[in-house]
């Protein structure tokens, strides 16, 4: 529905637009697929150290998706930028439902807490019940930021479409975010490097960077064009 919601605020073809999402789909996973295994590779040393199991990393879903989604978009002849600035909501909830995802099956998990709100896993497939100790349900955590960017992106009117501006700021949002729930994070197959920081956190400092950078551009070519518009008679 939000993916037919956009559509429909940019008159754009709804059947497109469904299509163009199920190969940014397919391509996201993938990318998050590859990412876990290169992690996993250069933790072990062995490239087929994930022949036994599998993981998914999502900040290797984004510039597979976001490659995938532009190429849809030309494909199409879709309007790419006013589609991703109008489809940050859907992101987020999509987003938030895969974590619910990671609570239930047990991945993703945190660390020992014996708190408010700690879960146990017990179940023997579920990673985190190894041991099955309490700990912070750091999936839930991040689902909730989600959510509510989810909710603010979806119910604050933008006061300008199809620049990136709204994509930039998300970038800019989840950076931190995500950031801040790896410091809770109890499993070490996403990768930890120097000092106990995480694979997930240097690409969230990078990504909060990148989109300080766009964004300062952005802002500079809106008051130009501001600008410009004010000059003509």
């Amino acid at each position: 529905s939000l993916a037919a919601r956009a559509a429909h605020r940019i008159r754009a073809d709804v059947g497109a637009v469904i299509a163009a999402i199920g190969y940014t789909t397919m391509a996201s996973f993938a990318g998050a697929f590859l990412l876990y295994w290169l992690v996993t590779a250069i933790q072990t040393g062995d490239p087929l150290a994930i022949r036994s199991g599998g993981g998914l990393v999502f900040y290797g879903a984004v510039p597979t998706g976001l490659l995938a989604s532009y190429l849809a978009a030309r494909g199409f002849e879709l309007p790419w930028r006013r589609l991703v600035d109008l489809s940050i909501p859907g992101i987020a909830a999509g987003h938030a439902l895969g974590r619910v995802g990671c609570f239930l099956g047990g991945c993703c998990y945190g660390v020992p807490w014996d708190g408010p709100l700690a879960v146990v896993a017990t179940h023997p497939l579920s990673p985190a019940a190894h041991p099955p100790v309490p700990r912070h349900p750091v999936q839930l955590y991040e689902a909730v930021g989600l959510i509510v960017l989810a909710f603010v992106f979806a119910v604050v009117p933008a006061r300008r479409i199809g620049d990136g501006g709204r994509a930039i700021v998300y970038v800019g949002l989840y950076a931190v975010l995500r950031f801040s729930t790896e410091m809770l994070r109890g499993d070490t197959l996403r990768g930890v490097w120097l000092a106990g920081i995480s694979t997930s956190q240097l690409v969230s400092v990078a990504a909060f960077l990148a989109a300080v950078v766009v964004g300062v551009r952005v802002l500079g070519a809106r008051r130009s064009a501001r600008g410009t518009a004010e000059a003509l008679p």
